[in-house]
């Protein structure tokens, strides 16, 4: 991705967050508490090129149904999903310039793609049960918007093509997981 797209994107992010902050400052109560928990990224270097793996996987998954003439191209070409993880400054300094709550603590930990994995380490000793459950994960979230899209009949195909990647990925990569934020306010007065 281009610095220039990723700058787009970083600004998109921004002017997204604290609509969102200004919105779940008119639903709450004063006092009232949310917890928010969302993918993030460990460099505070927006160009650092930490990837995304878990989605460039989906893009390559969608792209072998192209090459496979299970779906048009055309159809792939007008799809688009952008995808922003910020990183703990970022949000940091948007929920500080909202000046809309308080935060009681924001915290970056690493979380295992597979969500029944529980291990520490960075190695996955069943990489088809772990492809399948991470496809399974993602499914369960992407699945309105491609079906709303693509249509209901590739599902099964493309995230039998996504597990299978995940695997391969597994096999070859050491990237095994990815940043979680938590964060946690408090609204203001």
């Amino acid at each position: 991705m281009s610095p220039l797209v990723v700058k787009l994107f970083q600004q998109q992010f921004q002017k997204d967050f604290s609509l969102f902050l200004k919105l779940r400052y008119e639903e709450l109560v004063f006092g009232g508490q949310i917890i928010l928990t969302f993918i993030g990224r460990k460099n505070e270097d927006v160009f650092s090129g930490e990837p995304n793996h878990f989605y460039g996987l989906l893009a390559q998954s969608l792209q072998s149904l192209v090459d496979e003439d299970l779906l048009e191209k055309e159809k792939l070409d007008s799809f688009y999903l952008p995808n922003y993880s910020p990183s703990v400054g970022e949000v940091v300094a948007i929920v500080e310039q909202s000046g809309l709550f308080n935060m009681n603590h924001i915290k970056l930990f690493e979380t295992n793609w597979d969500p029944y994995n529980d291990s520490e380490s960075d190695v996955v000793h069943d990489s088809v049960r772990s492809g399948l459950n991470v496809a399974k994960c993602l499914r369960a979230v992407m699945e309105p918007l491609i079906a709303s899209h693509f249509g209901e009949t590739i599902l099964d195909t493309l995230f039998k093509e996504y597990a299978q990647r995940v695997a391969k990925h597994f096999e070859k990569e050491k990237i095994t997981k990815h940043a979680v934020i938590v964060l946690s306010m408090k609204k203001e007065n």
